[in-house]
C-alpha cells in the first residue's frame, strides 16, 4: 500500500508533468532540437580534460539519505537506516573525426549506520568502439566487469541471508553493419557471465550459490528498411543459449534452456517531436529440465519500446516498455516472466534548474510455480547546476511489491540528498 509521503510524491510528479506541459505543437522546436537532458549548457557543462586524442571526464557523486527499508521486508518487519553513498567515475572519450572508443569505469560504495552488514562497494570497468570500414560499413564492439550485490528484494536471496549475496558479470558484444543508402542489415553476437559468491545465512553458515554460475550467449541478424523520411521498418531475429556450471540446481533441476524471438517494428522520428522505436513479436524459452523434473517453457507476445517526446524545448518525456525472460533457481520454476511499463520527464525549469520525474509497474510472473509479484515506483528529483564543477541534487523514490506470497509485500521509501563534483 502507497503511504501518505509516497501519494504526495506521486501525485507531485503528475502534476509536474501536467503544468509543464503546454500544446503538443511549439514553434521554438527545430529538426535539431535536443532532449532536456541532451542540450549543451556551455555555462555549466564539464569540460573535461584534453589527453591527445581523447578527453578524459571525471565525477565524483557524494551524497546521503534515508532509506526505511534497507531489506524490502514486510510492512511488521521493515529496518530502516540512514546512509552515505560515494560514486566515482571516470570516462575516456576518442575526439577522433572517423572511429570512436570510450573506455569508462566506477566504483559505488553505501554505508548504512545502523545496519553495517548491508554496506556495499561494486564496481564496473570497460569500454565501447566504432570502426568505420568503409562508407556504409562498420563494426562495433565492447565489453565490460563488473562486481556487484544482488538486489535485496530479488525473490533469489535466501530468506534467512545476512547480507546481499555477492557476484561478478563480464559481458561482451559485436557487430557488423552495412547500410547502403535507405536499406541496412546488421549481424552481431555476445556473451555473458555471471559467478555467484555464497550467501552467508543464520547462524554464520554459508550457502553456496555455484549452481547459478552460468554462460549465457547470443547472436541476432536485424534488417532494416527506411521506407519514409524518418520511419524505417525493421525485423529482427535473436538466438540465446543459457548453461550453468553444474549439471542439477540444489533442488534437482536441470535448468540449461535455449530461446529466440522474432520481432518487427519501426524507428520514428515524427519530425522533430517524438522519436524512438517500437516493437512486437513471438517469444520463446525452451527449457531442458529432466523427465523427473520438468520444467514449463515459456512463450507468448514479445514487445518493446523506447520513445522520446520533445514536447516542448523545456520538456522530455520517455515512455518504455519491454518484456524479458530472467533465469531463476526458485524449485519448481522455470524462468521470471518480467512484463514492464515506464513513464519518466526531464522539465527544465531554469537553465540550471532541472526537475524529474518517474513512474514505473513490472509484473514478475514465475513460469511453472505460484508466485506472482508487481513492483509499482514512482520517483521525483531535482538537479540544481552550480557551474562547471559542481551540481546539488535531491531525489524521493517510492517502490512497492504485492506478491502472491505470503510476507513478500513490501513498501520502501528513500530521500537522498548529495553533491556531484565533475571535471
Amino acid at each position: 500500500m502507497l503511504t501518505k509521503f509516497s501519494y504526495k510524491a506521486t501525485a507531485a510528479a503528475v502534476l509536474l508533468l501536467a503544468a509543464a506541459a503546454p500544446a503538443f505543437a511549439d514553434p521554438l522546436l527545430t529538426p535539431d532540437s535536443q532532449g532536456v537532458m541532451m542540450r549543451a549548457r556551455p555555462d555549466y557543462d564539464a569540460k573535461g580534460l584534453p589527453l591527445g586524442g581523447f578527453r578524459g571526464f571525471l565525477t565524483a557523486d557524494l551524497h546521503g539519505g534515508y532509506d526505511d527499508n534497507v531489506v524490502r521486508q514486510d510492512v511488521g518487519a521493515a529496518s530502516g537506516s540512514a546512509f552515505a553513498a560515494e560514486k566515482l567515475g571516470a570516462v575516456l572519450q576518442s575526439q577522433w573525426s572517423r572511429h570512436s572508443l570510450d573506455i569508462y569505469g566506477n566504483v559505488d560504495a553505501t554505508q548504512y549506520t545502523t545496519l553495517p552488514h548491508e554496506s556495499q562497494t561494486n564496481f564496473t570497468v570497460g569500454g565501447d568502439g566504432l570502426y568505420d570500414i568503409s562508407r556504409g560499413i562498420d563494426t562495433t564492439a565492447g565489453g565490460s566487469f563488473a562486481a556487484l550485490h544482488e538486489a535485496r528484494q530479488s525473490p533469489e536471496q535466501p530468506g534467512n541471508a545476512l547480507d546481499p549475496t555477492a557476484y561478478r558479470q563480464g559481458d561482451a558484444h559485436y557487430a557488423l553493419e552495412y547500410h547502403p543508402y535507405s536499406f541496412a542489415v546488421q549481424v552481431g553476437g555476445s556473451y555473458q557471465r555471471k559467478d555467484y559468491s555464497a550467501t552467508r545465512i543464520s547462524g554464520g553458515s554459508l550457502l553456496s550459490n555455484t549452481d547459478r554460475d552460468e554462460d549465457i550467449y547470443g547472436a541476432f541478424v536485424k534488417t532494416a528498411y527506411e521506407f519514409s523520411p524518418g520511419y524505417a521498418a525493421f525485423v529482427r531475429a535473436d538466438y540465446n543459449d543459457r548453461s550453468f556450471d553444474l549439471l542439477l540446481d540444489r533442488n534437482g533441476f536441470h535448468r540449461a534452456s535455449h530461446g529466440y524471438t522474432v520481432n518487427g517494428g519501426l524507428d520514428l522520428m515524427l519530425t522533430d517531436l517524438l522519436h524512438g522505436e517500437v516493437f512486437a513479436g513471438y517469444l520463446i524459452q525452451n527449457y531442458k529440465g529432466t523427465v523427473l523434473k520438468p520444467l514449463q517453457n515459456v512463450s507468448g507476445l514479445d514487445y518493446g519500446a523506447a520513445l522520446d517526446w520533445y514536447a516542448t524545448p523545456l520538456l522530455t518525456v520517455h515512455a518504455t516498455a519491454a518484456h524479458t525472460v530472467t533465469d531463476t533457481i526458485l524449485a519448481g520454476t522455470s524462468a521470471s516472466n518480467d512484463q514492464s511499463v515506464g513513464l519518466s520527464a526531464d522539465y527544465e525549469f531554469a537553465e540550471n534548474i532541472i526537475l524529474q520525474g518517474n513512474a514505473g509497474y513490472r509484473e514478475s510472473n514465475y513460469s511453472g510455480g505460484i508466485r506472482d509479484d508487481k513492483y509499482t515506483d514512482v520517483g521525483i528529483g531535482m538537479k540544481y547546476l552550480l557551474n562547471h564543477y559542481m551540481s546539488l541534487n535531491a531525489a524521493y523514490a517510492f517502490e512497492n511489491r504485492k506478491s502472491s506470497i505470503v510476507g513478500a509485500n513490501y513498501d520502501d521509501n528513500i530521500l537522498t540528498l548529495g553533491l556531484t563534483l565533475r571535471e
